[in-house]
């Protein structure tokens, strides 16, 4: 009995582990665009990003991934796409590289059926942090982007975040507001 029972557990027990998703060996990348409200000034911009998310071990498992990102407030007067003119408009116009990590939230596919493929419907956090450049001020700072969002079928996501660029002391910081969407391949 006792030996029968110890056979039934190791099965079982083999049968958990074999049960695991696949690894996803491939690599993923983002393209998004945002629309950001900034909180010193008051205006309107936009931001966009390209994001390469690293393999994991599952296909709707948390990933490592590396974030270029350009934010641009338009000025106060003139064109909203005078970018990096030198000081000749009071635009704000910032370029970012950024680490990060991103944590899926739930069941990462809520599949009907355990044969149906994971869809990665999930709610994320997403942590980024690196190196910025204010073009406003000609000064390099720290880059800090928490994002949560939501994705659908690993392909479309909606997000809202915070873009912080702190340059040093003497210099105003860049504190943007986002709501945007991206879309992953």
């Amino acid at each position: 009995m006792k030996t029968s029972i110890v056979i039934i557990a190791l099965c079982f027990a083999h049968a958990l582990v074999l049960a695991q998703d696949k690894s996803d060996p491939h690599h993923r990348f983002a393209v998004g665009l945002w629309g950001h409200y900034h909180t010193e000034n008051h205006r309107l911009g936009l931001s966009g990003h390209l994001k390469w998310m690293l393999p994991s071990q599952h296909p709707t498992a948390n990933r490592f991934l590396l974030t270029a990102k350009v934010s641009h407030t338009a000025p106060s007067s003139g064109s909203f796409f005078a970018a990096f003119d030198n000081g000749k408009y009071d635009n704000i116009s910032a370029a970012y590289l950024m680490l990060g990590h991103r944590i899926n939230w739930f069941d990462k596919g809520w599949r009907k059926a355990a044969i149906e493929p994971p869809g990665n419907n999930a709610a994320y956090l997403e942590f980024n942090v690196g190196a910025g450049y204010n073009g406003h001020v000609h000064q390099y700072g720290i880059g800090l982007n928490p994002i949560i969002g939501y994705s659908f079928n690993q392909r479309f996501e909606l997000s809202m975040a915070y873009q912080g660029l702190f340059v040093k002391k003497g210099y105003s910081s860049l504190n943007l507001l986002e709501v945007g969407m991206g879309y992953r391949f």
